[in-house]
């Protein structure tokens, strides 16, 4: 371990590599910085997901908070980062720390801070922290007895007050859940299984590399979810990501749902079904889907760079139904300025069992209402930081006039650059998390958005 290795939050946290930066020194030099960026004497709530070693990580920093005069509560078993989060908000702590990469590969790990009332902490705070590291580790102090709370038990019965689970466990549903050996375990089969509603759960079981896959809920990693909806001959199926804080779905035939659909989904349930009223705030790099729905039904829309901290600090400011990221990242109203993947995943059967139709048949109905819209993203990797600054900086400066045979109509700088086109929109962006250049496009067929999104990568490798 190099003592000045160097550690900088990105849109959700630090991430590093485990045989790389992510080491018990510098995790112990993390708690040191965010523990003096507390006030003194803080109640500090600790965390931790399936990963290798999380455990220990995480007792590394609540034993260097502990020896700053804070009041430190230590989980007492892996859990989803919501359930971290609801904890802070429920017990009006002042800090939660999240040992989890997230979506990221098994070989990271990362430190994730969240602030009352349960939401991500904002660059101003994460800036502070960053000051506040020392250049060595401080000293290992003596075994000590920490506190340990059980969040995980509250959190769950959170949720089954969130969604009607009568009608879920009477839908005679037919579910797969892919829990990508990460927290989510089997705590939507415990929630929502009866004598007529079938749950199946696969990669339930702790993995240190997640089976050879990327904990993230995107189609590429789903391949074992479509295998096992296609086998069981159920009408949906889920996945949640390593921390449980993000959601993916897969349709009757398997097929991955891209997140935007569900936004969809969501907002007309909560909105029509439910009755509930309120903003909706989305990043840069949402659906125009959205757009034209919230116009319809008069909520106000809102829209943000992309990292949920920013969703975040526009709900605790205004009255939000629902905040929308396009890495599965959802939260909703009453509940967290926080993603939450298990209860997106109820909602979302809530709302399949309430309009009565195939997943296909739902999306299918928004396509032909307010689209038709599609999307993907591709990832440049191994762009240095300086090189990704100087393409956006370009592209911003010399934005083309045509991209891929469409007409732009506007450019946007809020979080990289985002071209405007009459019916779709292409966006170039540096990744906070990872050295990766994004590259996101949506238009009104598939064969448009590669088109987008081949000119964008040529755009970026010729600036």
């Amino acid at each position: 371990m190099n003592a000045m290795d160097e550690i900088k939050f990105g849109t959700d946290g630090w991430r590093a590599r485990m045989d790389g930066a992510f080491t018990v020194p510098n995790v112990r030099r993390v708690a040191q910085g965010l523990g003096r960026a507390l006030k003194a004497r803080s109640r500090v709530f600790i965390g931790y997901d399936t990963r290798k070693d999380s455990p220990l990580f995480a007792r590394s920093a609540a034993e260097v908070l502990a020896a700053l005069g804070h009041k430190v509560i230590l989980a007492s078993r892996s859990l989803p980062t919501p359930a971290l989060s609801l904890a802070v908000k429920d017990q009006r702590a002042a800090a939660g720390v999240m040992i989890t990469a997230s979506h990221n590969q098994g070989a990271y790990n990362g430190f994730k801070v969240k602030l009352f009332p349960g939401v991500s902490a904002p660059r101003e705070f994460t800036q502070r922290i960053e000051k506040g590291l020392p250049k060595l580790p401080p000293s290992a102090t003596a075994k000590r007895s920490l506190p340990k709370a059980d969040w995980l038990g509250p959190y769950l019965r959170t949720l089954r007050e969130k969604v009607d689970l009568k009608a879920l466990k009477g839908s005679g549903f037919r579910v797969v859940v892919d829990s990508m050996h990460g927290v989510g375990e089997r705590h939507f089969e415990r929630l929502v299984a009866s004598a007529r509603t079938r749950v199946w759960t696969i990669a339930a079981q702790r993995s240190d590399d997640f089976g050879g896959r990327q904990p993230e809920p995107i189609g590429p990693n789903l391949g074992p979810l479509s295998k096992a909806i296609r086998s069981r001959k159920a009408q949906v199926g889920f996945a949640t990501d390593g921390d449980g804080d993000r959601i993916g779905m897969m349709d009757e035939k398997g097929r991955f749902v891209d997140v935007h659909k569900l936004h969809a989904i969501l907002l007309y349930h909560l909105w029509v079904h439910r009755g509930m009223r309120g903003g909706v705030v989305k990043t840069v790099s949402g659906t125009l889907m959205i757009e034209r729905m919230a116009k319809e039904l008069g909520a106000p829309l809102d829209e943000t760079s992309i990292g949920f901290k920013h969703i975040g600090a526009v709900m605790l400011k205004k009255d939000i139904l629902l905040g929308l990221e396009e890495s599965g990242g959802i939260a909703f109203k009453g509940h967290l300025p926080e993603r939450d993947g298990l209860l997106s995943a109820l909602y979302l059967m809530e709302a399949l069992v309430t309009m009565g139709k195939k997943v296909s048949e739902v999306v299918g109905y928004f396509q032909e209402k307010y689209g038709p819209f599609h999307y993907d993203r591709s990832d440049l990797g191994n762009v240095p930081a300086e090189r990704q600054a100087a393409i956006l900086a370009r592209v911003r400066k010399a934005a083309p006039s045509r991209i891929a045979g469409h007409r732009v109509t506007g450019v946007q700088a809020l979080d990289g650059v985002k071209l405007k086109l009459e019916k779709g929109w292409v966006l170039l962006r540096s990744s906070g998390t990872e050295p990766l250049l994004r590259l996101y496009a949506e238009a009104p067929s598939i064969r448009e958005v590669k088109a987008l999104l081949g000119a964008a990568k040529k755009l970026a490798l010729t600036v």
